[in-house]
């Protein structure tokens, strides 16, 4: 019974096909203009002889629709006879943007899928308007409007025209914080990457909204937090309303800040065959049972723990920081628990992104390599050093395990490129130096290899310098870097000393890195000198000095640097030891050492103490004496409160500054915030300067008067890191002085950062 059932449909759908079913016998193309029949046939998918059903033809009218050449199709089938008629889409001749001010026209035009010669659709131009109105948003013109418009031109063609109305920026009008207790707004808000609107920050795009860096101000709160012991801090809600005339937003951020934690005792638990040193491992220990918990801190002990062991031999090893929170006290015991790791090898590292950069680039800056045992301290060092160069924009690093070999591993890291070229220009004035003008161009990746140069001209009222220096970072594929200097300057010391000079020469130098904060670097210097334009009533001593001298001079420079930033820091310490020694050919010889000490103390937030102490020693070789433009003069940078050369030996008769063969000065700092937004870089600062300089190796007390006491002075200033360099103000009282010193109420500094 049911076999018959069955038969039966069988035969009537055999019926009815047979009865829609059409043999195609010729098909008839209707409207084409340029596109040719036998592509709208293939584009049908129907062949002359089959059978064709009204299936057949809705498919092929659909697939014609999707190809997009075609506004309208239809197709009719009668006496086997296909007859296909076609409305082609027009053809774009140009694209046109009109009322676009704040982004050029090559901007916006990378942006859409609109090209001269591309197809038009009613489609395409909506997703390019959207698309537009996407990239107006990211630039915080959120009210802006886009309007397409054609313009029907012979042949099929089309004009597309984007009418765009910016609108005006979207800035942040105000950024609201709800349920911060431990710190003020003004601090939280100066840990975001957007700022509210304000008028200095007309050179910044930090004060428009974007939703992406808003995301990321969350997490650089998160962190924040984390580092002052804030464990269970959380951001309960983060919204962004715009205002109702679409010209700004309001940020508001919603957060429960808990409380700190403090770190009740740190543990060290080591499961690894045969060692023995546990106890060697606590100094590595960044901080005290009782400090305020630190995520940072952790994290670094971490990376000290695992290189310690690294250089013990152990490839394989783990270090996992365990945090154990109790809530009741709001303290932390932390456990670093210390394995062996996975024999995990690394296989490949790839590198993506890097389109102008070379490869050996980026991979010189890993400290693992192919093959070698996987470190994951290694690896966030390598990618911090990548970060470091300032080649790239974003780095990101990620490790993926290679499929069915689990001891093995891939690293993979992306790169987003940035312009690594400068022309800078900047105007300023300094108290001893008068009006300042310098302008520079340089390029710190020079096709993609690494490679810097540079070109410097500043010009003031007393000095004039032209330097060209370029620098290899890997001399010939070595860790060594090796650079050349080319220097031309003039200076007029008519004021402190009654003559002028210039020299001529250059340097070259070799650097390389013992650790990653031990550098040394050597170098050699040929230079021209010339002692000219000397005063009629100049010193004796100075006079018998004029004409020209050549300086064949070795140097080298040990510096040890531990500051948290070199730009900004805020604690650690840096240490630098030169010596230079002229003498092997030249007309001039001498033997000098020079030192430098610095030490900074963070006292609050944005509150930093640092000390100071120089001081260098010069000695003449072969009974000749010093030239008066290798002394040491002692004053204005180097002694605030004392005009340069104002400090030291001067010539009873002229009051001309000798210099001296040897100094030594120590400097007191506090440099604290004053109250205005961050990021316009100005701070206030308290500081003491004191200082000796020895005699020159000529004196003559009958000629010459010279005191070797203390001189001190105390003072206050501003510092400004604005966009053309770090500009100092200083008011500053000498308390201890001889009465021949010549003293500095105000200093202006411009380009020059204590």
């Amino acid at each position: 019974m049911n076999i018959t059932k069955y038969t039966l449909l069988t035969a009537i759908s055999l019926v009815a096909f047979q009865v829609q079913a059409e043999t195609l016998k010729a098909m008839k193309i209707q409207g084409t203009r340029r596109i040719e029949d036998a592509t709208i046939t293939n584009y049908t998918g129907m062949k002359i002889g089959q059978n064709v059903t009204p299936h057949d033809l809705d498919r092929a009218t659909k697939t014609l629709f999707a190809s997009g050449l075609f506004s309208d199709v239809n197709i009719k089938m009668n006496n086997g006879i296909a007859t296909v008629k076609v409305e082609e889409n027009p053809i774009v001749h140009e694209v046109f943007f009109e009322g676009n001010k704040a982004l050029e026209d090559d901007v916006l035009k990378t942006e859409v899928q609109m090209k001269p010669r591309s197809v038009y659709t009613k489609t395409k131009v909506q997703k390019d308007a959207d698309r537009l109105l996407a990239v107006y948003k990211r630039n915080g013109r959120f009210a802006a409007t886009i309007e397409p418009k054609i313009i029907e031109k012979d042949q099929n063609r089309v004009d597309v025209i984007f009418e765009i109305n910016e609108g005006g920026k979207a800035f942040v009008e105000d950024i609201k914080f709800v349920g911060n207790n431990a710190f003020s707004e003004s601090t939280l808000e100066g840990k975001m990457m957007t700022q509210e609107k304000a008028w200095y920050r007309f050179l910044s795009s930090t004060d428009t909204y974007d939703a992406d860096r808003f995301k990321y101000d969350q997490e650089l709160l998160r962190r924040f937090y984390l580092e002052h012991g804030y464990l269970d801090f959380k951001i309960t809600d983060a919204t962004a309303e715009l205002t109702p005339d679409k010209e700004g937003f309001i940020l508001t951020i919603k957060m429960d800040e808990g409380e700190p934690f403090r770190i009740e005792k740190q543990d060290l638990q080591v499961s690894l065959p045969d060692y023995k040193d546990t106890l060697k491992l606590e100094k590595y220990l960044e901080q005290d049972d009782g400090d305020i918990l630190d995520i940072t801190k952790v994290e670094t002990t971490v990376d000290e723990l695992t290189e310690r062991l690294l250089n013990d031999g152990y490839a394989f090893v783990n270090v996992e920081p365990d945090i154990i929170p109790n809530h009741e006290k709001h303290t932390a015991t932390v456990v670093y628990r210390i394995s062996e790791g996975e024999k995990i090898f690394i296989r490949r590292i790839n590198i993506k992104g890097n389109t102008r950069t070379q490869d050996k680039v980026i991979r010189r800056e890993f400290r693992i390599k192919e093959g070698d045992a996987f470190n994951a301290s290694l690896l966030r060092r390598s990618k911090q050093n990548v970060s470091d160069l300032d080649y790239f924009s974003n780095v990101e690093m990620d490790t993926a395990p290679v499929p069915m070999n689990p001891s093995l591993a891939d690293v993979n890291m992306s790169v987003t490129e940035k312009s690594t070229g400068a022309f800078n220009i900047g105007i300023g004035w300094s108290s001893y130096d008068g009006m300042m003008f310098e302008t520079g161009i340089q390029e710190r990746n020079i096709l993609g290899t690494g490679k810097a140069a540079g070109l410097d001209i500043m010009l003031s009222q007393r000095e004039t310098q032209y330097t060209i220096s370029l620098t290899d970072p890997y001399f010939l594929g070595y860790n060594m870097s090796a650079g050349i200097d080319l220097y031309h300057t003039t200076r007029d010391n008519s004021d402190s000393s009654s003559y002028s000079y210039k020299t001529t020469g250059g340097t070259i130098r070799f650097g390389w890195d013992y650790t990653d904060a031990l550098r040394q670097v050597v170098r050699y210097t040929l230079r021209q000198d010339d002692i000219y334009d000397i005063d009629s009533d100049a010193a004796l001593s100075i006079k018998e000095q004029k004409g020209k001298t050549i300086v064949s001079m070795i140097g080298q420079d040990l510096i040890y640097d531990k500051r948290d930033s070199r730009l900004n820091p805020t604690k650690g310490y840096y240490t630098s030891l030169s010596t230079d020694l002229a003498g092997l050919g030249g007309d001039t010889k001498f033997f000098r050492v020079d030192a430098t000490a610095i030490k900074y103390f963070p006292v609050a937030e944005d509150v930093v103490f640092s000390l100071r102490a120089d001081g260098g020693y010069i000695w003449g070789i072969g009974g000749k004496d010093l030239r008066i433009n290798d002394r040491y003069f002692l004053g204005d940078r180097s002694l605030r409160g004392f005009e340069y050369g104002g400090v030291g030996a001067r010539d009873k008769a002229s009051d001309d500054a000798l210099g001296g063969d040897w100094y030594s000065t120590v400097s007191a700092e506090l440099t604290f915030p004053i109250g205005l937004p961050k990021e316009m870089g100005i701070k206030g600062k308290l500081f003491t300067d004191a200082g000796l300089i020895g005699k020159p190796d000529d004196f003559d007390s009958e000629t010459m008067e010279y005191s070797n006491r203390l001189r001190a002075a105390v003072g206050t200033g501003i510092e400004w890191s604005s966009p053309m360099g770090v500009i100092n103000f200083d008011f500053s009282y000498a308390f201890a002085k001889e009465k021949y010193d010549k003293t500095r109420v105000f200093r202006l500094n411009f380009g020059k950062g204590f």
